[in-house]
This record gives structure tokens, C-alpha cells and sequence, in this order.
């Protein structure tokens, strides 16, 4: 199934977060790819139940972990070396309105260090012309 790009609410931020995914039948560790208050791509080594809800605890360094429900609503094969690996998308169906904010909190730090870079960049003298 593709992927939903043309669906998103949020934009998403790369975070490499250990996340346990739990289905009704079974416990997998795995590892946040990207997230956004309403959903995340995560990657592990099994697939969890296709179009299946699943609970999420997101363990962010630092701060409490992020318990969350979801649906998975697509999944493929990642293009890993050695062990095959899942690439699962998680859309968020029950999320506190405190670990949404802290998500939004997080995308927007790292957009605005991205925005404050290029800003830099664009600010810098142009480059000594003498001896021309």
C-alpha cells in the first residue's frame, strides 16, 4: 500500500526513539523514523497485524514515555543491510493532549534550528573581494 503523503496534518520530524509496538497477540521492540502529533513511521523487524490497531509506548530520552493507540495503515520492506526490517505506518488514533503538544514542541524546535541555520547562511558577508 502507498504511503499517504497527500493525507498529513503535520509535518514529521526524524527521531530515532525505541519504541515497543503491542498488538493483541504479540510484543515487538522497534524504532521511531519519524513522528508527528498524528502519527509516526516506525521500523522493526516484524510486521505487526496489517490494518490493525496496536498500542505504541514511545520511549523519548529524557522524558516520560509516550503511550499512544494507532492504526497501522500501511507497512513495506525496508531496504536494510543484514536482518530484514518492516517500515510501519502508524496513524494515532488516542494520543493525550500532552504528548500531542510535547510532539508539536519537538517538530518545532528542529524546524526552527533548520530555519535559524539557512537564516545564517543567507546573513553571512559575501566573501572577501579584494585582490581582484
Amino acid at each position: 500500500m502507498a504511503t499517504p503523503q497527500g493525507r498529513r496534518q503535520y509535518s514529521r520530524t526524524s527521531v530515532k526513539w525505541p519504541v515497543t509496538v503491542l498488538t493483541s497477540q504479540d510484543k515487538t521492540e522497534g524504532e521511531t523514523e519519524n513522528v508527528s502529533p498524528t502519527g509516526a513511521l516506525i521500523s522493526c523487524t516484524v510486521v505487526p497485524l496489517s490494518k490493525g490497531s496496536i498500542r505504541l509506548v514511545i520511549k523519548v530520552p529524557g522524558h516520560q514515555s509516550i503511550n499512544v493507540a494507532g492504526q497501522v495503515v500501511w507497512s513495506k520492506v525496508l531496504n536494510n543491510k543484514g536482518a530484514p526490517s518492516f517500515g510501519v505506518g502508524v496513524q494515532f488514533t488516542k494520543i493525550s493532549e500532552n504528548d500531542s503538544h510535547f510532539l508539536r514542541e519537538v517538530i518545532l524546535k528542529r524546524y526552527g534550528k533548520m530555519i535559524n541555520r539557512l537564516i545564517a547562511k543567507t546573513e553571512q558577508p559575501p566573501p572577501n573581494q579584494e585582490g581582484r
